[in-house]
């Protein structure tokens, strides 16, 4: 009974501590987006005196902020899309496949293998390929993403495949199913999981992610919002309040979008485990 009670004591706290961990940056962000330059200098860490919402006025008044946040969304949904039609297919092919077909199983490694490639290797190539075939702008971004995305998520969807049993499928072919049926019907709502942890992982590095617009985006108004963002940076001094205020603004629709996909993510389990 002690050690049942300390054993539980022990992930509490471990819970607790996380959830400190996971909060503070929220808070400071919050706190600090309220605050004058001033008072954030005087007490970072405080409550503010009185809270102001001239950072956020500021921020949605600059002429560069809706254009930004409209790239992000542009860049994000279709990306995201990319990724919800692509990979299942391409997944469902190669798992299905792999064991017969020495193409599939050599195309399954090569797309494995560019895991492994850090991106600092890849950047000089990146930026001499996007220039020579002249779309150095927000679509050429969105293959971009589409091609880095392509290794892990097949890796991850091929390995969710495997562990699925053919039983249904075979007897879909057996009454007369052809293989877009079967992948429409049986296999996409068993996938839907897998899909929505990609989209997630996925959808938090497009929308967030800075080096890669960074070198890609040459035009002003191409430009997302984690580069809006650096604007604030001068060379002697940085506005952190409206760092912070840009910050928070640009962190609601991601929130949103997890908490709809993580309802999608217990569903899909759930009737993954009843077509199972």
């Amino acid at each position: 009974m002690i050690k049942k009670r300390a054993k539980t004591f022990i992930i509490y706290l471990i819970l607790i501590t996380g959830l400190f961990i996971i909060a503070i940056p929220f808070y400071l962000s919050l706190v600090s987006s309220v605050k004058t330059q001033a008072e954030l200098s005087r007490n970072f860490f405080g409550l503010p005196i009185k809270a102001t919402f001239e950072n956020y006025i500021t921020i949605i008044n600059k002429g560069d902020f809706i254009p930004a946040l409209t790239n992000s969304f542009i860049i994000t949904i279709v990306s995201l899309t990319g990724f919800a039609v692509l990979l299942p297919m391409a997944s469902y092919s190669i798992s299905r496949r792999m064991g017969t077909s020495k193409i599939y199983t050599v195309l399954y490694y090569y797309m494995l293998a560019s895991i492994f490639i850090p991106f600092q290797v890849k950047m000089i190539p990146i930026v001499k390929l996007m220039n020579s075939l002249n779309i150095a702008n927000r679509w050429g971004l969105i293959l971009l993403y589409l091609a880095g995305s392509t290794g892990e998520g097949i890796f991850l969807m091929t390995g969710y495949l495997s562990t699925i049993p053919t039983d249904m499928e075979e007897a879909a072919y057996i009454d007369g199913a052809n293989t877009w049926q079967v992948f429409t019907q049986i296999v996409s709502p068993v996938m839907r999981p897998i899909v929505a942890t990609v989209l997630i992982k996925n959808c938090l590095w497009v929308w967030n992610d800075f080096m890669m617009p960074s070198m890609v985006l040459r035009v002003r108004e191409d430009r997302t919002l984690p580069l809006f963002q650096y604007a604030f940076q001068g060379e002697y001094a940085t506005n952190y309040p409206l760092v912070f205020a840009a910050f928070v603004m640009a962190m609601i629709p991601i929130m949103i979008f997890y908490c709809i996909m993580q309802k999608n993510i217990i569903e899909g389990m759930m009737s993954g485990a009843v077509k199972g």
